[in-house]
C-alpha cells in the first residue's frame, strides 16, 4: 500500500483570495426603511467624579502610612 487513498491538497500552491460582496442573512426580513438615527455618546461624567472620589479616599488613607514610614526610616 504505497499509495494512499486520500489525496492531500497541494500545500505549495497559494489559494487565491476572492472577495465576495457581503450578503444579508436569508432568515432576516429585508429592510425597507433606513436604520434609525444613532444616539449621542453617553454622559460618563458620573464615572469621572466617582473615580476622583476613590482617588481622594485612597490618598487620605495612604498619607498617614507614608508619613509614619518616613519617620521610621529617617529617624
Amino acid at each position: 500500500m504505497s499509495e494512499s487513498r486520500f489525496r492531500l491538497p497541494g500545500v505549495s500552491q497559494q489559494n487565491k483570495y476572492v472577495h465576495r460582496k457581503p450578503r444579508r442573512p436569508t432568515h432576516l426580513p429585508r429592510r425597507l426603511t433606513p436604520p434609525p438615527e444613532r444616539q449621542g455618546p453617553p454622559d460618563l461624567s458620573l464615572f469621572l467624579y466617582a473615580g476622583l472620589v476613590l482617588v481622594l479616599i485612597l490618598v487620605v488613607l495612604a498619607v498617614p502610612y507614608v508619613i509614619g514610614y518616613l519617620f521610621e526610616v529617617l529617624f
